[in-house]
């Protein structure tokens, strides 16, 4: 049978060149399966921009990993999932995947980090207003992270001054909505007037308008105007100077999730001020936010019975963004930097 996948050809730091990293290959090959074994055909795959980070690490050659639904198509006598299932995997920008779903060690990078056995997706969960999709959006990854940050480590109460940055997709929206349930005041910031609109539709206070490359002045100045008592909780997504202006406005006993970082990923900035006087004198706490490590059984059905319920009735609301057809992945993943004002929360490919 014919597959087919993205492979990386060339690493490019910064914005990422989608004509000069991928390249499709078609392989003509001949399945046999092992005892174990599962033949999956992709339904969806998920482009975000942290594959910039894991595009970077990827050996020349070697396909590009991503999160993925899967449809079991053929299965070996002991495969752990059967014909006719349904599995979230990271199974990568690929036609057709062959493996025993099992959790796989990842070497290449600077932190090596083990990705998870596939998960079987639970039918039951998905309907008319949680698409099949959305395992990889608002009930997968990218819900875990927001929903995972906020029951797991932000203590938002009532009054506190919220700043998410990068607030415009998946989980900077969802992080803003579960804040203000829980009684706080948020702030986003994004990066053009539609996002900025968009933001205020799903309920957050106010919005600063920020773009990559803008001085700490500039963003300092603007923070400084829509948060004038300073910040209790800050979710980042961008790093670069408005969190190196947020950090200058950091109060008393303050949380910082660090989530993701386009400011060094993709800007290449890591030089900025002298952090750590402004984290010593609030008693601020910092966490990495890597969601991976509530990848379980419990932690799924309990975001399940929590935001998904929330989701289903209506409380809570998302958005996606569907590109359609294998060859139109790089282009999806490319409108994450080239399009932005274009995408509403999370975009994803259906294959």
């Amino acid at each position: 049978m014919k597959i087919e996948k993205w492979i990386v050809r060339e690493h490019v730091e910064g914005v990422p060149d989608v004509d000069k990293i991928y390249e499709k290959v078609v392989e003509d090959i001949d399945v046999e399966l092992t005892d174990d074994e599962m033949l999956l055909r992709t339904r969806y795959v998920s482009v975000d921009p942290y594959l910039q980070g894991i595009c970077l690490d990827t050996p020349i050659g070697e396909h590009m990993g991503a999160d993925s639904i899967m449809e079991v198509i053929a299965a070996g006598p002991k495969a752990t999932h059967q014909v006719g299932d349904l599995l979230e995997g990271f199974g990568g920008w690929r036609s057709h995947v062959i493996s025993n779903g099992a959790e796989a060690l990842w070497q290449t990078g600077t932190f090596p980090m083990v990705f998870p056995p596939y998960r079987r997706i639970k039918s039951e969960w998905f309907g008319e207003r949680l698409p099949l999709s959305t395992a990889i959006g608002v009930m997968g990854g990218p819900g875990m992270t927001a929903w995972g940050a906020m029951t797991k480590f932000l203590t938002v109460q009532p009054g506190d001054q919220v700043l998410i940055s990068g607030a415009s997709g998946t989980i900077g929206t969802l992080v803003g909505q579960l804040a203000k349930r829980q009684g706080a005041r948020v702030v986003g910031s994004t990066g053009s007037p539609q996002k900025a609109a968009y933001l205020r539709e799903v309920g957050f206070d106010d919005v600063v308008q920020y773009s990559h490359g803008d001085d700490f002045d500039t963003a300092r100045a603007a923070l400084q105007a829509a948060l004038p008592d300073g910040i209790d909780k800050y979710f980042d997504n961008m790093g670069g100077s408005i969190t190196d202006a947020a950090f200058t406005m950091l109060r008393i006993h303050s949380q910082v999730a660090v989530c993701w970082q386009y400011g060094s990923t993709v800007g290449n900035e890591y030089v900025g001020p002298r952090l750590l006087p402004m984290i010593m004198f609030p008693r601020t706490t910092i966490r990495g936010i890597f969601s991976i490590e509530w990848f379980t059984d419990e932690n799924w059905q309990a975001m399940n019975d929590d935001l998904g319920a929330l989701v289903r009735s209506g409380e809570v609301t998302y958005d996606q963004t569907v590109w359609h057809g294998f060859d139109e992945i790089p282009r999806a993943y490319e409108s994450l930097f080239k399009n932005r004002a274009a995408n509403r929360g999370k975009v994803l490919v259906e294959i």
